[in-house]
């Protein structure tokens, strides 16, 4: 296949759409933050807490100095610690949201402008100034995954699970320039799982029976040999093969299906994660008090067989995938882990794709197949391509993936807006059931090409 170009600009500016040369007035660099913000920047004298504002004005928690600022030139008050923390965390968030600390700061900065500066401020002093507590901030600003703070860094964590090799899975890497304008690209929206290996270890426990990860976006190239793209459960491979001859009957160059990964919580529903919490059960059982096993038993009711079952684990693969997140869920609560069951943060990490673990939601283009509409369906584990999660299968020829994940305002330029219009309360489900009434994907042109190639560009260039 030949190789596009990285990028091609005529007239106009890719991430822009503005007409290159044209005399506009410098961008204001204040332009998008809140409204506090920009108060804050034009009268920099702390407001004192007086009698009659909200909130009652209460004194201070006194808690160790921390020491100088991260910032010497910030603001500070003596005899007031909390205040100093606060005024250290936030002056270091105000750069770090001002100034791109990473490619994707910088690439999303490029297509949507510094909007996202607020919600970086905002959510850096929700947990800097709201949590003074020496060890909660420390908590919350230490790791966070899922939304629920983890005790070190995700590599660091990452590093404690280990694995077998199953199969070498292929993939290469195609420029936005190869696919053609005027083909559609319609999401194939999924977990985050590994695939090709056998987990054998995880937080450096060895599991008897490793767990077999058969998923995520290299479910595509590793498949390829087979003309199989992507797998779910019947319903939803119905719908996306109608999609596809839908889509080709407006004689296009093709129909692209492109990876887009769901939250990172949503990968609970799969067997992975089931399969995994069973044998961490094997390892923790004894640990655990036969009055916090009964209440569990008790949560999870019916036919359920005992979480210290021999069979728990191939009972909960032929559940539903709403039986198996339900379940997830209810041992990853405070109580359950205060009780001693298995860490399902470290086993999530143990089972997601490396390359995923911070990828924002419904960004994507890891694997991208031209999909022919041709479904089929077998049972759990069985059949071409088999998966104990997803028996139906939907069949393509995979094309290759994009360098990294692409942000959504570009990836889905049209697409996204869209959703988001339609229903933002329900835009997961949306992203699953597609558009009624409308084509759902987005068209590929000249300007996609660029913008996206240009972003990829800079990105290159900012690792450098």
């Amino acid at each position: 296949m030949a190789m596009g170009s990285l990028a091609r600009t005529d007239a106009y500016d890719p991430m822009s759409g503005a007409l290159i040369g044209a005399a506009d007035p410098p961008p204001d660099p204040r332009e998008g933050l809140p409204y506090w913000a920009l108060q804050a920047a034009d009268n920099p004298n702390p407001t004192q807490s007086g009698v009659g504002m909200w909130p009652a004005y209460s004194p201070p928690k006194q808690l160790p100095d921390v020491g100088p600022p991260a910032i010497p030139s910030g603001p500070r008050w003596e005899g007031n610690p909390t205040a100093n923390r606060a005024a250290d965390a936030m002056g270091q968030l105000a750069v770090q949201s001002v100034l791109p600390q990473d490619p994707l700061d910088a690439g999303l900065m490029l297509a949507t402008g510094p909007g996202r500066v607020g919600y970086k401020i905002a959510a850096g002093a929700m947990g800097a100034v709201l949590n003074p507590d020496e060890a909660e901030a420390a908590r919350w600003i230490k790791y966070p995954f899922n939304r629920i703070a983890v005790g070190d860094t995700i590599g660091n964590l990452a590093k404690q699970n280990a694995y077998a090799p199953a199969k070498n899975i292929a993939e290469h890497t195609i420029q936005p320039h190869d696919i053609p304008v005027g083909s559609w690209l319609t999401p194939l929206v999924g977990d985050r799982s590994r695939s090709g290996e056998f987990l054998t270890h995880i937080g450096e426990k060895e599991l008897a029976n490793p767990v077999s990860l058969q998923g995520g976006y290299q479910f595509t190239p590793e498949w390829k040999g087979e003309g199989v793209a992507w797998a779910s459960d019947r319903s939803p491979i119905s719908t996306m093969g109608r999609r596809v001859r839908e889509f080709q009957g407006r004689d296009i160059p093709g129909v692209y299906g492109v990876y887009t990964p769901m939250s990172t919580q949503s990968i609970d529903a799969s067997h992975h994660v089931s399969d995994a919490l069973s044998q961490m059960m094997k390892l923790e059982k004894d640990n655990i008090s036969k009055t916090a096993i009964e209440k569990f038993d008790a949560k999870m009711g019916g036919d359920f067989p005992g979480v210290t079952s021999e069979n728990l684990q191939e009972y909960l693969r032929g559940k539903p995938m709403s039986y198996r997140n339900d379940f997830v869920k209810a041992m990853n609560t405070k109580a359950a882990r205060e009780a001693g069951f298995p860490d399902v943060e470290q086993a999530r990490i143990a089972i997601t794709h490396p390359d995923l673990i911070d990828t924002p939601n419904y960004a994507g283009g890891n694997a991208i197949a031209k999909l022919t509409g041709e479904v089929s369906h077998y049972n759990k584990g069985g059949g071409l391509a088999p998966h104990y999660t997803y028996p139906s299968k939907l069949h393509g020829e995979y094309m290759g993936g994009l360098a990294e994940a692409l942000p959504q305002e570009l990836l889905w330029r049209d697409l996204a807006p869209k959703i988001a219009a339609r229903n933002p309360s329900a835009a997961g489900e949306i992203w699953l059931t597609g558009l009624k009434g409308e084509p759902f994907g987005q068209q590929v042109d000249r300007q996609w090409q660029d913008a996206a190639a240009e972003y990829f560009r800079r990105n290159q260039e900012g690792a450098r």
